[in-house]
């Protein structure tokens, strides 16, 4: 059976969201990424996407390393 959301637990999503993803606040809160998602959504929370910034450091520094082998 499900957790149930109690108040505090519903002012911790709503601050968590503020700064982190969907997952990061599941894993501090002990709950499903699903069932996170679902409360945020039930409340009008908007949740932050899963962090771009390791694909996007991930991308440049393939760029980089393709421009050095290019020249």
């Amino acid at each position: 059976m499900a957790k149930r959301w109690s108040a505090e637990d519903i002012r911790d999503l709503k601050d968590l969201a503020q700064e982190y993803s969907a997952q990061a606040i599941a894993e501090k809160m002990d709950r499903t990424v699903g069932g996170v998602a679902f409360k945020a959504h039930q409340l009008g929370v908007s949740l932050k996407p899963r962090s771009r910034l390791v694909t996007s450091d991930v991308h440049a520094s393939n760029r980089s390393r393709y421009e050095t082998a290019d020249t």
